[in-house]
């Protein structure tokens, strides 16, 4: 897909030819593609590695601009989105290996463990 990052392109590709999909079920896949990646921004933003969750720039009359959004509450919203990133996992039915594989959740909280303890 077009308009995934790294982490959702790979989880596309992987998933999307474990089973067969019907329309619906591409849909949620879709979705949860789009959560992987904001799952990957989110841990970004938790560790330090990005400042802000989105910086948009303006040009007015050849002065720029720049707007920045932060979260204040990225753990709150990383949780949240985690809980639901699982549950629509879930709703896909996907075999046992591929959602362990590809979970999402596990592989950032083992990369932020690993990197918190060294």
């Amino acid at each position: 897909m077009a308009d995934l990052g790294e982490r959702g392109q790979r989880l596309w590709d992987e998933l999307h030819d474990c089973r067969p999909f019907n329309a619906a079920d591409l849909v949620v896949l879709e979705e949860l593609c789009r959560m992987a990646d904001r799952l990957e921004q989110l841990d970004g933003v938790l560790s330090g590695d990005l400042d802000v969750w989105v910086r948009l720039e303006e040009n007015h009359a050849g002065r720029k601009h720049t707007t920045e959004v932060v979260l204040d509450d990225a753990f709150g919203e990383a949780r949240q989105l985690a809980a639901t990133f699982e549950r629509l996992a879930a709703s896909l039915k996907l075999p046992e290996a591929k959602r362990k594989q590809e979970g999402g959740i596990s592989d950032l909280a083992a990369r932020r463990a690993a990197r918190h303890a060294g």
